[in-house]
């Protein structure tokens, strides 16, 4: 709903507010888990519903929302790609206002981090639907609208197994 003002422009809503924050393992060894974790925080003012797909909080991979390198050469992604219909009530995530929400995956399921070296790690975290309150969830796919918190990326080191 949009408002009017004195000045008979329209009061357009801010758009949702997420903050996002990554963090690695900071070093493991070559065939270890290298643990992942993803923070977002509800920045505005409302409540908001994010949509789950393609983050972390689908507690699974099923697209990548990070890019890694090794030396310089993007590291291959090797899980899965999922193609989706409508979504439904569920897959939305609650964040009341500054509320925060973490996720941890594991790199080395998707990601052959098994070479010793430094790796870097740069986001790509989409949201692909949020919605503000008094909205409520879910939308069909040709409502959604995406946000692409920003997120800092991180690095972490493997050392040989012995």
């Amino acid at each position: 709903m949009l408002m009017m003002g004195g000045s008979g422009a329209a009061a357009i809503p801010a758009p949702p507010a997420l903050a996002c924050e990554l963090r690695v393992t900071p070093s493991a060894v070559s065939g270890e888990p290298v643990q992942l974790t993803v923070r977002l925080r509800n920045a505005g003012a409302s409540v908001l519903h994010v949509l789950t797909w393609g983050t972390p909080f689908e507690e699974a991979w099923f697209q990548p929302f990070v890019v890694v390198t090794h030396n310089g050469r993007a590291v291959s992604y090797g899980g899965a790609s999922v193609k989706r219909g409508d979504p439904t009530a569920d897959e939305y995530l609650r964040f009341a206002p500054g509320q925060r929400r973490q996720a941890t995956l594991n790199l080395a399921e998707v990601f052959d981090v098994s070479a010793p070296g430094r790796y870097v790690v740069e986001p790509r975290v989409v949201v692909h639907d949020a919605l503000a309150a008094p909205s409520r969830p879910p939308r069909s796919r040709a409502q959604h609208h995406a946000l692409h918190p920003a997120c800092r990326g991180a690095t972490f080191e493997i050392t040989p197994a012995r």
